[in-house]
């Protein structure tokens, strides 16, 4: 069972490096606002990997290695939440020849 944790972990991480790949490559402040939400879920990918290996290494520290995840957690969710917001809020019109 453990390896399977490791494989999806793995599995995880490379697909959040795959979605920041895809997402990087926009220009701009639109550009800059997708890489944000690309980094936060990179973030939230190796937040998984941590608390694998946390558990792994510290079996008998089981609550620092949910606190250490979750805090790793959190600031991906936060990276997320905030390049959404500064896509939302961009004042770029969608066709400029109307205006």
């Amino acid at each position: 069972m453990e390896n399977m944790t490791i494989l999806f972990d793995v599995l995880i991480a490379l697909l959040s490096i795959w979605v920041l790949f895809k997402l990087i490559g926009y220009g701009g402040e639109i550009g800059r606002s997708l890489s944000q939400v690309g980094y936060g879920i990179v973030i939230i990918g190796f937040s998984q990997m941590v608390e694998t290996a946390g558990l792994m290494f510290f079996d008998n520290n089981v609550f620092d290695v949910h606190l250490i995840h979750r805090s790793i957690l959190t600031v991906g969710f936060f990276l997320v939440a905030w390049g959404f917001k500064n896509l939302m809020t961009k004042k770029e019109p969608i066709n400029p020849s109307n205006q």
